[in-house]
């Protein structure tokens, strides 16, 4: 299918670029994304829609799908016979669009959009790097919310956010949103991680395999995207006695809640996550799952240590706190197996599944 666009031509060589998103049970929202990839300059030829969606849902957004994709040369919708989730659906539209020899494959999350101009930007810096992302403005009121996608790694290991904005930066971690990742990148690394990763930092896992594997990340400020601001971490509400203990609530409270800023990157994160029921494919659980082996697998070995007794002397505070999502059992053998595939150098677990099933049997 297409319209005899031709792709664009970058400093002499012509460009392919295939757009992949994954639709999960909101045809609006993916609606709203693929209009918003109209007019984005003709290299954008090739477009994937992998659908997670309840039943429901696909008929709609199978209709969607085919109104918007009638302009581009190659077009699939992909139905999985199950959620796979964002790495799942993510690796799957890559691998398609590799195979079909595209160029660049970019990466859009459903609830997004990308403003005009936002690929021929990304396309100018083509020649200074192999990944390009672009900034990332709130979809409600555009403010500036970068600081939840576009990331430094620093000295203790802590993945900091980006401050600047007034010109293109070489970064070290990036979300998926508005990224356009160049062909030499997966023939080299492949996709993102399903097997280890459901929903929730498939996007920064491969970046570090990215950067590991000798490829450069900058993000250009002359292209903009929008994106749900990410929600701040709100306070877990903990039952203290009135009185006296209510200071000392307070005290330890901004001390863990303030610890995102000044203490190297945390395993404690896990613990409130794995607290809820005993249903292991919960998305808080899987995405703590990423979280733990993530951290585990890329921080170096001080950075390590230093993060597993920071969170565990936070998570003690938090029990401390009388906060009801601190479960011992669960805490301590989540660092176990963090601990265990350290000194092995690899994760004990072959897949989600295979984790759930060992940490919430």
């Amino acid at each position: 299918m297409g319209d005899g666009k031709s792709p664009e031509i970058t400093q002499g060589i012509a460009t392919k670029v295939c757009a992949v998103t994954v639709a999960f049970n909101d045809p609006e929202e993916l609606s709203r994304l693929l209009r918003s990839l109209e007019g984005q300059t003709d290299s954008l030829s090739g477009l994937v829609v992998v659908d997670n969606s309840e039943n429901r849902y696909k008929n709609d957004n199978k209709s969607r799908f085919y109104r918007y994709s009638r302009g581009y040369e190659f077009a699939r919708y992909v139905e999985t016979e199950r959620n796979v989730g964002s790495a799942g659906g993510f690796s799957l539209g890559m691998k398609i669009a590799h195979q079909k020899a595209f160029d660049w494959i970019w990466l859009l999350d459903q609830d997004g959009t990308v403003e005009s101009g936002c690929l021929a930007a990304l396309l100018q810096n083509a020649q200074q790097a192999d990944i390009l992302c672009p900034k990332i403005i709130d979809i409600s009121n555009r403010l500036p919310a970068v600081h939840d996608y576009r990331y430094f790694c620093n000295v203790w290991g802590r993945i900091t956010p980006l401050k600047s904005f007034a010109a293109d930066h070489e970064i070290d971690f990036f979300g998926s949103h508005g990224t356009l990742i160049s062909r030499k990148v997966l023939d080299r690394i492949g996709y993102y991680d399903f097997a280890n990763f459901f929903v929730g930092a498939e996007d920064w896992d491969y970046s570090v395999r990215a950067v590991n594997a000798g490829m450069t990340i900058v993000m250009v400020v002359r292209a903009e995207a929008r994106h749900p601001r990410l929600g701040s971490r709100g306070k877990t509400r903990a039952s203290l006695p009135a009185g006296k203990k209510k200071k000392l609530r307070e005290m330890l409270g901004e001390l863990y809640f303030s610890h995102v800023r000044v203490l190297p990157t945390d395993l404690d994160y896990v613990t409130s996550g794995l607290a809820s029921g005993q249903d292991c494919t919960q998305n808080r659980a899987l995405v703590s799952l990423s979280h733990a082996y993530l951290h585990t697998k890329r921080l170096n070995a001080w950075q390590f240590w230093a993060a597993l007794f920071f969170s565990f002397v936070l998570a003690s505070l938090r029990k401390t706190m009388y906060i009801k999502e601190v479960k011992w059992r669960k805490t301590i053998k989540m660092y176990h197996i963090c601990v265990k595939a350290r000194s092995r150098g690899e994760w004990p677990f072959r897949s989600v599944e295979d984790f759930c099933k060992h940490l919430c049997q």
